[in-house]
C-alpha cells in the first residue's frame, strides 16, 4: 500500500501543485518526500524482518530496502520528467528519498530496539 502510495503522489499532474504556492517557494517538497520514503522503507523493512527466516529477509534487509527504494525514486524521478504532466524530476527530490530510506532503518531501531540487519534474534 505504501508502494502504491509513493507511486501516486509522484503521478500527480504538475497542475496540482502550483510553483507559487509557499510551501513550494521553501522547498518544503523535499520533506514530504524523506517522510514519504520513510514511511515506505519502515514498512518495507518491518515486512521483510518479520517475513520468514530467509538470507534475504533477515540479513540484508536495509540493504534490499535502499536499493530498491532507490531504484522505484530514480524510476519516478524520470517518469516525473518525462511522462507526468506538468512535472519535472530533481536530484534534491532522490537525496531526500534516499534521506527517508536512511532514517526507516533508524526508525525501524527505535521501534524494534535491534538493526535491520544481521541475524534476527529468536
Amino acid at each position: 500500500m505504501m508502494g502504491l502510495a509513493v507511486v501516486a503522489l509522484h503521478a500527480m499532474p504538475g497542475g496540482e501543485l502550483k510553483a507559487h504556492d509557499w510551501w513550494m517557494n521553501w522547498r518544503l517538497d523535499v520533506f514530504l518526500h524523506a517522510a514519504l520514503f520513510g514511511l515506505f522503507g519502515l514498512t518495507s523493512l518491518i515486512a521483510l524482518r518479520k517475513g520468514g527466516e530467509s538470507d534475504m529477509g533477515c540479513q540484508g534487509a536495509w540493504w534490499w530496502v535502499i536499493g530498491g527504494g532507490m531504484v522505484l525514486a530514480a524510476l519516478l524521478e524520470w517518469a516525473q520528467g518525462l511522462v507526468f504532466p506538468g512535472r519535472g524530476s530533481d536530484v534534491w527530490d532522490l537525496a531526500a528519498d534516499f534521506i527517508g530510506l536512511i532514517l526507516a532503518g533508524f526508525s525501524f531501531r527505535a521501534l524494534y530496539l535491534m538493526w535491520p540487519v544481521g541475524k534476527k534474534a529468536h
